[in-house]
């Protein structure tokens, strides 16, 4: 079974994903008014949890230097437990 999960979706679970060796962290679309965007970023065939992949794409924001990232779309592919997302960061 395909998941797919949309903007709204990933607002409705909302809150802060990012460890302590993080510098990046999430943000919901009522928080980046004002943000610089800095970019859009993706990664694919990620395994595991949405939480991998919200964990992949704090590391890739912070890897290019943004504090912020949003997350645009996620969503799993055929095969189960590999997933997609893109995010616009911000600095």
């Amino acid at each position: 079974m395909k998941r797919s999960l949309t903007l709204s979706t990933l607002l409705f679970s909302g809150g802060a994903h990012a460890s302590a060796a993080q510098s990046a962290e999430f943000a919901s679309a009522d928080c980046v008014t004002g943000l610089n965007e800095i970019g859009l970023i993706s990664v694919n065939n990620i395994s595991g949890s949405q939480q991998d992949v919200e964990d992949a794409i704090a590391q890739k924001a912070d890897e290019q230097g943004a504090s912020w990232y949003r997350i645009v779309q996620m969503y799993e592919e055929q095969q189960p437990d590999n997933w997609r997302a893109q995010a616009i960061i911000y600095a």
